[in-house]
């Protein structure tokens, strides 16, 4: 049975805003697309919505509305430095979309978008800009005058929902401040929240910048986000993507800045998030040359002097993460930094939940900014610098079989099914 599958792309269809980011964002997206799965996973484009930026998306449980986070940092078009937007779609009956309202982010480059299972609140996470926004000069002890650099405020916001699917009020607004390890290099100058995820009203966000997992929980009565712990993972990994076991409370997050997935025991009652586990995602070549760094307190205080190490170390960068839905394997995609294929690591899901490296799926080049599980024999990936969307079947063991189908859609970062 042929099915919808909406896509996000980065990139700034509007004049406006292209002339604002002076070529800023890499891509060339349109916007938001609907795209047409057949019964032998063949593709067609039924139609695009143009959107500013709109990477990420995700869906109403109902699959009737669809949210997109507008990565600008001035998505309010009559005011320069307005932060990044939000936008709301409603599915029609031919299945493509259309716009139903957008709102501000309440913060800069809005990153990633969740919505509860009853549909009532949309949770957005504002990634804040990599660069320096405010120079201010301030005197030290010493009387002298010193640079003090302001970055945008990373944050995450909380929306009601209209009867609609359109977005309502801002209800509540955290933000987050610290930094990481690489405080010179590898965007961790400052707190950067990659993306948010929902499960039985918890909320997970990946801090990027501050090497930190923000567990939150909504609280419907006050229509607030309560703050239940900062959970800070080994230093410099750069937490970018998680994804919720289906049936166990485990969290599984995708590190940027080195090759590498790691496990988390869920705490529900105790508002934690406990480590289990860091391994490879790529194969055993690749992590003898490029091994994970085991950052001690000396390290840290000669690194921190001079981070320009970093991008050499950065050969691979992960950036999505995806649980299938009999939570038996788990996916991480590979970014490539310097030259190597890029790929899509396979992982078992062993009895305690830990993962182990099934093995590692080439690319045929580009950059997989995003993919997603068809079903449990099928993936989705879009290569970002080919500007074409995959999908590749899967054997028993989560490995891909063979590639079933391309289409040639630029720039897509994300993908849901309708």
């Amino acid at each position: 049975m042929s099915q919808m599958i909406y896509a996000g792309s980065v990139g700034t269809p509007s004049a406006l805003c292209k002339a604002a980011v002076k070529g800023s964002i890499s891509g060339n997206g349109e916007g938001t697309y609907s795209i047409l799965l057949r019964d032998d996973y063949s593709m067609q484009l039924m139609g695009t919505v143009p959107v500013d930026n709109a990477g990420i998306l995700c869906i109403s449980s109902d699959r009737k509305y669809v949210y997109a986070a507008n990565e600008c940092k001035d998505f309010d078009r009559g005011l320069n430095g307005s932060g990044g937007g939000v936008t709301a779609f409603k599915v029609k009956e031919d299945g493509t979309l259309e716009k139903i309202n957008d709102s501000i982010s309440y913060g800069s480059r809005a990153s990633s978008v969740a919505v509860t299972e009853d549909n009532r609140y949309l949770v957005v996470s504002n990634h804040g800009s990599h660069t320096t926004v405010v120079c201010r000069y301030v005197q030290n002890d010493r009387g002298e005058w010193e640079l003090q650099r302001g970055f945008d405020d990373a944050s995450v916001a909380l929306f009601s929902l209209q009867e609609n699917g359109g977005i309502g009020r801002l209800c509540d607004l955290k933000v987050f401040d610290g930094h990481g390890y690489w405080i010179h290099g590898g965007g961790q100058s400052t707190s950067h929240l990659h993306c948010v995820r929902i499960k039985e009203d918890y909320v997970v966000s990946c801090n990027r910048g501050a090497d930190s997992l923000e567990f939150m929980k909504i609280d419907r009565e006050a229509e607030t986000l309560t703050l239940l712990s900062r959970n800070h993972t080994k230093r410099g990994l750069a937490p970018r993507h998680a994804a919720f076991h289906p049936s166990k409370d485990l969290l599984y997050v995708c590190n940027e800045n080195y090759a590498c997935a790691s496990v988390y025991q869920v705490d529900y009652q105790g508002g934690r998030l406990h480590h289990l586990q860091t391994l490879p995602s790529m194969g055993e070549d690749y992590m003898a040359a490029h091994p994970i760094p085991d950052f001690t307190k000396e390290h840290c205080d000669r690194d921190e002097a001079n981070t320009s190490c970093m991008g050499d170390l950065r050969r691979v960068s992960p950036s999505d993460i995806h649980v299938s839905s009999d939570g038996a394997h788990v996916y991480v995609a590979n970014r490539t930094i310097k030259g190597n294929s890029a790929s899509i690591a396979s992982y078992q899901v062993l009895k305690d939940g830990t993962l182990a490296l099934t093995g590692v799926n080439p690319l045929e080049g580009g950059d997989p900014r995003g993919f997603r599980l068809l079903d449990d024999s099928h993936l989705i990936v879009g290569l970002l610098e080919k500007g074409l969307v995959c999908v590749y079947s899967l054997d028993d063991r989560g490995m891909f079989r063979e590639k079933v189908s391309e289409a040639s859609i630029p720039a897509c970062a994300s993908f849901v099914l309708g």
